[in-house]
């Protein structure tokens, strides 16, 4: 199946959806003539991002899968912070690659790059949150000691066996006992 990809001045092209993400995107800068280092990603006509871009760079992902087949799609542009700071990986806009976008399409689009970058640094909080916390070690109280200090202790749960009546001893005597008896 094909989609329609609009950009510029109402320029468009179609494209295959039988192909994986990668190539898709691969191809689509390369027909807006984008460097290959942009990330782009296609947006529908009413601004739903597809988002693409996040996507694990693999050939096992088909577009067809995420695309609407003879649907229309717009390329955007995803701006990032400025590389060597702490907001790098932060989003700042999705430009849609038109001469005049709506401006429904443009508020649709600044709203969803606000919800992902707030995604992103709350995701950023929780990994802080998670790290591990250095603990000084507290005194603790002197353990009393055992009537078993030499013998091993024992690491199971259950009850050990020395605990309880030996049933196969008293078996075996009350064997021998009635065999003698019969003698």
């Amino acid at each position: 199946m094909f989609i329609f990809i609009k950009h510029g001045d109402n320029q468009q092209f179609l494209v295959n959806t039988n192909c994986a993400v990668v190539v898709l995107l691969h191809y689509i800068r390369s027909k807006v003539k984008l460097p290959k280092t942009s990330t782009i990603d296609l947006c529908e006509q009413t601004g739903k991002m597809k988002m693409l871009f996040l996507m694990k760079p693999t050939l096992a992902e088909y577009a067809s899968k995420y695309l609407t087949a003879r649907s229309t799609y717009y390329v955007c542009k995803v701006e990032r912070g400025p590389p060597g700071t702490r907001l790098e990986n932060g989003y700042r806009a999705f430009v849609p690659l038109l001469k005049n976008p709506e401006p429904r399409l443009l508020v649709a689009l600044r709203i969803q790059c606000d919800t992902l970058e707030r995604r992103r640094i709350q995701l950023l909080k929780m990994q802080e949150a998670k790290k591990v916390v250095i603990i000084e070690p507290t005194p603790s109280a002197p353990s009393k000691p055992s009537g078993r200090s030499d013998k091993k202790k024992s690491t199971r749960k259950s009850p050990t066996l020395r605990n309880r009546p030996d049933l196969r001893k008293d078996k075996r005597r009350q064997l021998n006992k009635t065999t003698k008896q019969k003698k």
